[in-house]
C-alpha cells in the first residue's frame, strides 16, 4: 500500500497528547468533615469499582486513538496495491480529423461524450484533470474532484484546424515525477503523426471507417522562362476502398475566376502527384478544391499564394558604373528579381564603389576615405587570407568565401556593432554588415577590378544574396503552409511593428521578430512599411486526411469501482467517535 498524500501522516502524532490526557491523574483537594462514617460507604464502593474504571478508561482511550488514526490515514489517502483509483488526466484529441463526420455528429462530439462518461464514473472518489490535444497539449482543468468543473472543461473544447502531434505528449509520458500517481487516458480517432509515442499511455479509440479524400501536398510557383508560367503540384490521398472519380477546381481568388476544372480518378491510399503548367497565369491568391462530399471537408481545399513579381529597384553609385549596371541588367533578364532604378530616389538598394548612399541599404565594394561605416583605412594587405567567421549566415549561402580573391583589400576598422562575416587571419574585416537605423549595409573589402571579381562566379552569388538579405527577401515562403506553422512575415524589417489580418477577420499586432502561428486555413494579410505580404495556410496533413492506424487499439483499463480506502477510514473514525460518545454518556448518567 502507498499513500498519495504521505505528508499528512504527521497527524498521527495527535494520539500522543490524547493518551497523555487519559493518563493524567487529578488529585482531589482534602477537606475536613465532621463525620467520617457518612463517607465510609462511598470509599468502599469506589475501591471495589477502581479496576472497572481503569478498564473503561483504557477502552475509551483505544476508541479515541482508533478514531484519530482512521482520520489521519484517510487524510493521507492510502492507495492499495493494484488499485486503479489514481488521479486521471483525460486528454481529448480535438485536431482537424476529429471534425470528420461520424454517424450523426462529429468524432469530437463522440470523444466529449466518452470524456463525460469517465468523469461521471468517478463518483467523487478520484481527482481528474482535463486537457486538449492538437499540435500542442493544453490543460483545460486542473486536478479536482469537482465534476461540474470537469464537465464544463470538456464542453469548452472546440474543434480546431490544427494537426495532431504526438510529440506534444512527451511531457506526460509514464515515469515523470509529477505523474507517478496519475493515469493519462487519450481519447482519439487514431489519426496521429506518430502512433508509437502513444504506447506508454492508455488510449480510448473512437470513430469508425470514414471514406475521405484529401489534398495532402500542394505547391504553385513560377516556372522560369518568358512570361509568367505557373507550375501546379498536388498529391491526393483517399480512404475509399475503390477508385473514385472527382473534379479538382482551380480558382484565382483575386479575380474570382475559375481557371481550370480537372477530372481525376483517385485510387485508395496515397496517389501519384498531379502536375500542371498554367500559361500566362496571374499572381496573387489561388485555391484548389475537390468537388466531393466526404467525411472531412477541411482537407478538400488548399489555399495558395503566388507573390507578384516585383523586381527590386537597384541604384548604382560608382564613378565607373559599367560592370555594376550590367550585373543588375543580367538579373533583370533572367530571374526578373532586380531592375535598374530610374533614379536614386526610387532605388531600394544600391550597388556602390568606395562610398555609401544615404537613402537605401547597399552593397559596397572597395571602401575609401572616411565614413561612418568604416574608419582608419590604411595600406593594402599584400596577401589576404580570408577566414569565415559566421558560416551559416544568409549572406554567405552557396558562397565559398574562403576561395574569393580579396586583392585590393586594405587595413580598416569596422564600427562598433558590426557583424563580421569574413576576416583576414590578422582579423581585418573583409565582409561585414553594419546597421544604421532602418538601413543595413554590406561592406566588401576588395578592389573588384584588381581582383577580377566581376568575372568570378562568386560575384553574382554575393550580389543575389546581398539583394535578398538587405531587402528582407532571403526566405520566400512556400505557396501554402500547414496549419500550426510558426513563420516570420516576409518583407518586414527586424523589430518592425506589423498588423496581421487572419482568415476569420481577427486583427493581430506583433513585431517582425515575433513568429506568427498559423491556426486557421485561408489567407493571412500582413501590413508593414514595405507594403503587404500574404501568407496562405492549409491543412495538408497526411495523418489527418488518411485512415487511422489500424494497430492503435483501445488500451484503457477499468476505472476503480466503489469507494476509496479513505472513505471507509472516515466511516471507521466516525463509528469510533459515536461509540466513545455513547460510553461517555453512560458514565455521566450512571
Amino acid at each position: 500500500m502507498t499513500f498519495l498524500n504521505p505528508a499528512l501522516l504527521w497527524t498521527l502524532a495527535a494520539i500522543a497528547p490524547l493518551a497523555a490526557i487519559y493518563f493524567l491523574k487529578v488529585r482531589p483537594r482534602k477537606k475536613p468533615v465532621t463525620a467520617y462514617f457518612l463517607w465510609q460507604k462511598i470509599f468502599t464502593e469506589k475501591r471495589s469499582s477502581a479496576l472497572f474504571k481503569r478498564l473503561r478508561d483504557v477502552w475509551s482511550l483505544l476508541l479515541m486513538a482508533l478514531a484519530f488514526a482512521a482520520i489521519a490515514l484517510a487524510l493521507a489517502e492510502p492507495d492499495l496495491e493494484g488499485d486503479e483509483r489514481k488521479d486521471l488526466l483525460i486528454i481529448v484529441d480535438h485536431s482537424a480529423s476529429m471534425s470528420a463526420r461520424d454517424g450523426g455528429g462529429t468524432r469530437l462530439s463522440v470523444a466529449q461524450q466518452k470524456a463525460r462518461e469517465l468523469i461521471s464514473a468517478l463518483n467523487g472518489s478520484q481527482r481528474a484533470a482535463v486537457a486538449a490535444l492538437a499540435d500542442r497539449l493544453t490543460v483545460r482543468a486542473q486536478p479536482t474532484r469537482h465534476r461540474r468543473s470537469l464537465l464544463e472543461a470538456v464542453d469548452g473544447i472546440l474543434p480546431s484546424q490544427l494537426p495532431s502531434r504526438a510529440e506534444a505528449l512527451r511531457s506526460i509520458q509514464a515515469g515523470e515525477e509529477g505523474l507517478k500517481n496519475t493515469r493519462a487516458i487519450l481519447i482519439t480517432d487514431g489519426c496521429v503523426d506518430d502512433p508509437t509515442l502513444l504506447k506508454t499511455m492508455e488510449v480510448l479509440r473512437i470513430g469508425g471507417e470514414a471514406p475521405n479524400i484529401g489534398i495532402v501536398r500542394a505547391d504553385l510557383r513560377p516556372v522560369p522562362g518568358e512570361g509568367l508560367r505557373l507550375g501546379l503540384f498536388l498529391v491526393l490521398q483517399s480512404t475509399f476502398k475503390e477508385e473514385t472519380a472527382v473534379d479538382i477546381a482551380l480558382k484565382h481568388e483575386d479575380s474570382d475566376h475559375l481557371v481550370k476544372l480537372i477530372p481525376l480518378k483517385v485510387g485508395p491510399g496515397l496517389n501519384a502527384p498531379v502536375t500542371l503548367t498554367l500559361e500566362d497565369a496571374l499572381t496573387g491568391r489561388w485555391s484548389t478544391s475537390i468537388e466531393l462530399d466526404d467525411a472531412l471537408a477541411l482537407d478538400n481545399q488548399v489555399w495558395l499564394q503566388v507573390p507578384p513579381r516585383e523586381p527590386l529597384p537597384v541604384g548604382v553609385l560608382a564613378d565607373n558604373a559599367f560592370f555594376l549596371q550590367n550585373a543588375v541588367q543580367a538579373f533583370q533578364r533572367s530571374e526578373q528579381q532586380l531592375t535598374l532604378a530610374e533614379d536614386a530616389a526610387s532605388a531600394r538598394l544600391f550597388l556602390a564603389l568606395g562610398r555609401a548612399p544615404e537613402s537605401a541599404s547597399s552593397l559596397i565594394f572597395q571602401p575609401q576615405g572616411t565614413s561612418a561605416l568604416w574608419s582608419e583605412v590604411g595600406e593594402e594587405i599584400l596577401t589576404p587570407v580570408p577566414r569565415v567567421q559566421i558560416k551559416d549566415h544568409a549572406l554567405l549561402r552557396y558562397l565559398d568565401a574562403e576561395t574569393i580573391n580579396f586583392t585590393g583589400a586594405r587595413q580598416l576598422k569596422a564600427p562598433a556593432g558590426a557583424v563580421i562575416l569574413v576576416a583576414d587571419e590578422t582579423q581585418v574585416p573583409l565582409i561585414y554588415l553594419v546597421r544604421q537605423g532602418d538601413l543595413t549595409h554590406c561592406i566588401v573589402n576588395l578592389d573588384p577590378l584588381a581582383a577580377q571579381f566581376y568575372l568570378s562566379a562568386w560575384f553574382p552569388v554575393l550580389t543575389h544574396n546581398a539583394a535578398a538579405h538587405l531587402s528582407h527577401r532571403e526566405t520566400p515562403l512556400a505557396a501554402t503552409l500547414p496549419t500550426g506553422t510558426l513563420t516570420s512575415v516576409p518583407g518586414a524589417a527586424p523589430a518592425e511593428e506589423i498588423t496581421v489580418l487572419t482568415p476569420t477577420g481577427a486583427e493581430l499586432k506583433l513585431t517582425a521578430d515575433t513568429p506568427l502561428r498559423l491556426e486557421e486555413t485561408g489567407f493571412y494579410t500582413a501590413t508593414h512599411r514595405q507594403g503587404q505580404s500574404v501568407i496562405a495556410c492549409s491543412l495538408i496533413s497526411p495523418s489527418e486526411s488518411g485512415a487511422a492506424d489500424a494497430t492503435l487499439q483501445s488500451t484503457t483499463r477499468p476505472l476503480a469501482q466503489g469507494q476509496s480506502p479513505s472513505y471507509w477510514l472516515l466511516v471507521l473514525g466516525l463509528v469510533a467517535l459515536i461509540t466513545e460518545s455513547a460510553l461517555y454518556h453512560r458514565r455521566k448518567v450512571g
